[in-house]
């Protein structure tokens, strides 16, 4: 193979791989968010409850209030986009008479620091950078897993999140998923989509 076919196979799988990344949506969430100014960024300070009151995803109505859809997602492991696993095991731990919150506390412009806190005693705890960035704050918590050679034999699969406020105040997670796979250029099966869960300010 000549170098120039190679440069070419490798110039459309890096083109492939960035149409393919995860990418935000305010779509399903516009008439609620607030789009903070910069000075702004601390009004993210503050407790929150653990699970979503409202979902917004895909072409399902915006005010996704069923309880049986959000009692499932907990705020602190969506958030800091740890395995299902521990997740799994702190339900299994978690005491239904405790109380449990979701804490911010934005240290700069930088650096927000999420911590999960139970009866007014933090129990977990991830200090995140990030940016400001089209009324939110990014996360720099990117995730991305690539098997095999991505658009040719294989695929990635990415997500990534943000966060801001709504109007009234409560805490918005979005997040962006990508997953896409291919076989010698030809796309094959995959999926991408954003989600957006609501949570009460405390």
């Amino acid at each position: 193979m000549t170098n120039r076919k190679i440069n070419i196979i490798i110039l459309t799988v890096f083109s492939f791989t960035i149409l393919s990344c995860a990418s935000f949506s305010k779509k399903r969430f516009r008439k609620e968010v607030s789009n903070l100014e910069k000075t702004e960024l601390n009004k993210l300070t503050g407790n929150y409850s653990l699970n979503p009151i409202r979902r917004y995803l895909g072409k399902e109505k915006p005010n996704d209030r069923i309880p049986d859809s959000l009692k499932s997602n907990n705020g602190y492991y969506f958030l800091t986009n740890e395995s299902y696993d521990k997740k799994i095991k702190f339900d299994s731990l978690k005491n239904i008479d405790n109380d449990y919150i979701l804490s911010l506390n934005l240290e700069n412009t930088n650096k927000i620091r999420v911590e999960l806190v139970e009866n007014s005693k933090i129990i977990n705890d991830t200090l995140f950078s990030g940016k400001y960035k089209n009324g939110m704050f990014y996360l720099d918590n990117k995730y991305i897993d690539c098997n095999g050679v991505p658009f040719l034999f294989g695929g990635c699969r990415n997500n990534k999140r943000r966060i801001g406020l709504t109007k009234n105040g409560n805490l918005l997670i979005n997040e962006a998923v990508s997953n896409e796979g291919a076989l010698l250029l030809i796309i094959g099966t995959g999926y991408s989509y954003n989600v957006t869960y609501e949570y009460e300010r405390k």
